[in-house]
């Protein structure tokens, strides 16, 4: 396993959208299906490097942030690529998955336009804004247990 650059990009993002805003700026863009309906592959020319971005249109149980999520080795202009796709759609970076920090939020105003984007997601982004992404599932178990107590 190598060490990747991630984002988390608003809900309902399409694959052709994520393609659309790649082509702006890279050469040879293409969608590649996998074995799985819910995992592609976006390859592009970066300069003459090719790249190829994970896209994964599930959410993982590593991470607690809805959305489409994306995974690009880390190398090269890995986290400029991803904060150009983040610009545009809004969202959530870590730049390597391997080091002891985690996600930050870029362009978080485009994240929370997704056409899927709830109540719930807008209260974890504020929790995440203040507290950041690694006190997210201790402040929620908080807030579950606090309201338990109300209900006494």
């Amino acid at each position: 396993m190598g060490v990747s650059t991630k984002a988390i990009i608003r809900k309902g993002t399409t694959l052709k959208e994520i393609s659309d805003v790649l082509s702006e700026k890279y050469k040879e863009v293409q969608i590649i299906s996998t074995h799985s309906v819910e995992y592609f592959i976006i390859t592009f020319l970066d300069g003459d490097k090719r790249r190829g971005l994970n896209v994964f249109t599930y959410n993982t149980e590593d991470e607690d942030i809805d959305g489409v999520r994306l995974s690009l080795g880390m190398w090269g202009d890995s986290v400029e690529i991803m904060k150009y796709i983040l610009n545009v759609f809004g969202g959530y970076i870590d730049e390597n998955d391997c080091d002891d920090e985690g996600y930050y939020s870029v362009n978080i105003e485009a994240y929370e336009k997704g056409n899927e984007f709830t109540e719930f997601d807008l209260f974890k982004n504020k929790v995440i804004q203040k507290l950041g992404y690694s006190n997210l599932n201790a402040a929620i178990q908080l807030f579950e247990e606090f309201k338990e107590l109300g209900n006494e």
